[in-house]
């Protein structure tokens, strides 16, 4: 593990010995508060598809990871010819994208692989893992009228890691993986959990504590440098952050949502707790 991920935002290649836990870190909708200033000032009325930004993180252990890892890629296999698919003139390894499969766009067109069937296995194999989801949503229009002034992705954040040392056992250590936005981006976010995880901590959670508990915060593309490969839980947390995020806006269970509520840290009792909506 590079011992350098508090100089600059930086890959992760392999986890070191002593790592017990990772989680996984995906985003659905967007963390611009502009548009809903607007409609407040001029009193209009707010998209409900635009208000709420969720992130979620999805933790493994060491064991829990390679097995999910392997089954990811065996389904790859399965529905395409040695588990690639042409992107941009380039054949890669096929990257599981929650939008991309929804919409039956690229390596899931549906005049490519027997879409019905893959996606009866995909459900299959996601219900069949065994990892636990903490996710985050913030409600844009409450957090401006309750008059936070926080960036709403780094709050989403310092509660998603809040979250994380509760899921962790005692004496056990873990890392970050987000996918890598841009380097701007990055960085402002790794200086802000930086700030809270060596000064501040965050509440009832001391700086000593996270120092202890978190390992390091990488940043990682969706595939490895050779596109042969991918890193599994980013996708699996972009597969398990759009149902939980159409769940918190739209109120209702859809049968995506099923399928992960169990794994949700709480679960049945989750609200607040595996899900927390703020303000």
């Amino acid at each position: 593990m590079d011992s350098k991920w508090t100089e600059k935002p930086t890959k992760i290649k392999k986890w070191e010995k002593d790592i017990d836990y990772v989680m996984f870190v995906d985003e659905n909708g967007n963390s611009d508060v502009k548009d809903i200033l607007k409609c407040i000032s001029k009193k209009q009325e707010i998209d409900v598809n635009n208000n709420f930004f969720t992130i979620t993180g999805v933790v493994f252990t060491k064991q829990q990871y390679l097995i999910a890892k392997n089954k990811l890629n065996e389904l790859k296999l399965k529905y395409w010819e040695n588990g690639t698919y042409l992107y941009n003139e380039n054949y890669k390894k096929v990257c599981f994208h929650s939008r991309e499969i929804r919409r039956k766009t690229g390596a899931f067109d549906t005049k490519l692989i027997d879409y019905d069937s893959f996606i009866v296995e995909l459900s299959e194999l996601i219900d069949n893992l065994n990892y636990k989801i903490i996710s985050i949503t913030i409600d844009k229009k409450e957090y401006l009228l309750k008059h936070y002034q926080f960036n709403v992705y780094n709050t989403a954040m310092c509660f998603l890691l809040q979250r994380y040392i509760y899921v962790m056992p005692s004496n056990c250590k873990g890392l970050i993986m987000l996918e890598a936005r841009g380097k701007d981006e990055d960085y402002l976010l790794l200086n802000e959990m930086k700030h809270i995880i060596f000064e501040t901590g965050i509440k009832n959670i001391t700086s000593e504590e996270l120092q202890k508990k978190i390992s390091g915060i990488y940043f990682n593309p969706k595939w490895n440098n050779v596109y042969d490969s991918t890193f599994s839980g980013l996708e699996i947390a972009d597969l398990s952050s759009y149902p939980i995020h159409k769940y918190v806006r739209n109120k209702k269970k859809d049968q995506s949502f099923l399928i992960l509520e169990k794994k949700i840290d709480k679960y049945p009792n989750y609200m607040n707790k595996g899900i927390k909506i703020f303000p």
